[in-house]
């Protein structure tokens, strides 16, 4: 296989979807901007959701895009060879134009003919069966007619190959396309994901948005057959780069060089510390570009914890004055810029990442005197894993910093209570990130039909006559949406206004906060 660079990837993708007569989607704003009330974009397919119930989208029914994404339900997990929080996303969307068979074909198109991926490695999965929908033999059957071996083709159950975005929206059963990584030639014969998936890595998802799951479960046949894709920008880089892990490619080596360099170290050795580093450097940078600001609530608590910990493991690896950081800081914010051709405004995204890193130096210098004074009253020669993790969840303290101090004083902590815990935290994280997805996609669902909001806050802050266009409940919460508002919406890290409404019925109801969706502004009441 040729090596490609990420620049050429990009290139090669764009050339592709416009030979097969594709429109570029523009990308959606990282915070969800109009598009969506959700905290972040973590997928492609997130503005297109009232498309893929029939609604007209105005660009036409073949689409394509890369769309950048961030997912930070296991920021925990950045540092080893495969996570990271900030990813860009490859996806073509038919709106009706072609399904199951031009979705294949295209595929292995791209792969093998474009990109010169060795048919003899790919392997693929698809949708087996369940109580809702028989088993896809159609796709399967595609993929036998362009020469996939049949024993490289495997059939899995629902949670592996059916998506949805969410319990009340389109759904379908999706094919996932597999690439043998490893130092193996070709694979041996018996090799599919089910029972390699060590040695395959999941480089494209096609879903086939054909069924409407109601609010009971039921399931009925879409009136457009539609085709979501997703391929993972940073994975296909590192398999056409041939390299070990995303972190090797021109994607990052470049950031990592610049880290080697400017702090005198190497990055053999310090792997993990350099990866956090530079994953959680690209997502703040965006982050910020978006004007989301640091703080204790919401997305802007993920960007506090995204630069903090950026921080301390800068400071694990130069040990030094905040003048360094700061300087290191200007130096790789407009290396990013460049890399990633963003345009930003590098100084002020520089300026909001150094006076939050002088502000957590303050945070540990605070949890350094809690954690002195446990260790001068403890009757034990070991640390509760209870008060460890209040130091790390309460008041930010790192704990590999905690580990330091402790071991410097011959001492231990209950290192197993506190992963316990820190495993149920995050267990409560990804089910609240789930709920938080679930409830974006529910309120959706009643605004079918429903046209943009006018907002006239900019020049009045009262209205009178504003048109009730719909009164709903999700969740026990009741949403109020009109023709036009003075209330303006959260959005780019600004706060919502808060007030009251007077309804036609005399009632007064007050708004506690305002979301928009497709530029439809939901007033949420008590």
């Amino acid at each position: 296989m040729e090596k490609i660079s990420s620049k050429q990837l990009r290139e090669y993708w764009k050339n592709f979807r416009l030979s097969k007569h594709h429109i570029y989607l523009p990308e959606s704003s990282l915070i969800g901007g109009k598009e969506s009330t959700a905290m972040f974009t973590i997928a492609g397919m997130q503005q297109l959701i009232p498309y893929l119930s029939g609604k007209e989208h105005p660009l036409g029914k073949r689409l394509f895009n890369i769309q950048k994404c961030i997912r930070t339900v296991d920021i925990d997990e950045v540092g080893d060879a495969s996570h990271c929080t900030f990813f860009e996303m490859m996806g073509n969307r038919s709106l009706g134009a072609y399904f199951k068979k031009e979705a294949v074909q295209r595929s292995r198109e791209f792969l093998v003919d474009t990109l010169w991926f060795d048919p003899k490695k790919l392997a693929v999965t698809v949708f087996e069966w369940d109580k809702d929908a028989p088993r896809d033999d159609e796709t399967a059957g595609y993929w036998k007619a362009i020469g996939m071996p049949e024993d490289k083709i495997t059939y899995m159950p629902a949670d592996n190959n059916r998506r949805s975005p969410g319990l009340v929206w389109p759904c379908g059963p999706d094919t996932e396309i597999f690439y043998r990584v490893g130092e193996a030639k070709f694979p041996p014969k018996d090799s599919n994901p089910k029972i390699d998936d060590d040695n395959r890595l999941e480089i494209w998802n096609n879903v086939f948005m054909e069924f409407y799951r109601d609010d009971k479960g039921q399931l009925t046949k879409l009136k457009n057959q539609n085709v979501d894709t997703g391929m993972w920008f940073e994975r296909m880089a590192k398999v056409l780069q041939a390299k070990e892990t995303v972190f090797d490619t021109d994607i990052f080596a470049p950031l990592l060089d610049l880290i080697e360099k400017t702090l005198d170290i190497t990055y053999k050795g310090n792997e993990r510390r350099c990866r956090i580093i530079v994953d959680h450097i690209r997502t703040a940078f965006f982050l910020i570009a978006h004007d989301v600001v640091p703080s204790n609530e919401w997305r802007w608590y993920v960007l506090r914890r995204l630069i903090r910990r950026m921080y301390y493991n800068f400071m694990l690896l130069k040990p030094v004055s905040g003048d360094t950081f700061d300087s290191f800081t200007t130096t790789i914010v407009t290396f990013v810029d460049w890399l990633m051709e963003a345009k930003a405004n590098t100084k002020n995204i520089s300026v909001v990442l150094i006076k939050e890193a002088h502000q957590f130096q303050k945070t540990i210098a605070h949890g350094q005197k809690l954690l002195d004074g446990l260790i001068k009253w403890i009757d034990k020669k070991i640390i509760s894993g209870k008060d460890i993790f209040k130091l790390y969840d309460t008041f930010g303290f790192p704990l590999e910093l905690t580990k330091e101090i402790i071991e410097e004083q011959w001492l231990k902590l209950d290192i197993q209570w506190f992963e316990k815990e820190m495993e149920a935290q995050q267990k409560r994280s990804r089910a609240w990130s789930k709920d938080m997805f679930k409830q974006w996609t529910d309120r959706a669902s009643h605004l079918q039909g429903i046209t943009p909001t006018t907002f006239v806050g900019y020049e009045i802050l009262e209205s009178d006559g504003m048109k009730l266009l719909k009164d709903f409940e999700v969740e026990w919460q009741r949403i109020l949406i009109f023709d036009k508002t003075p209330f303006y919406a959260e959005s780019g890290g600004q706060m919502w206004d808060r007030g009251a409404v007077i309804l036609d019925d005399g009632t007064e109801v007050n708004v506690v906060q305002v979301q928009k969706y497709n530029w439809i502004f939901l007033h949420f009441v008590e």
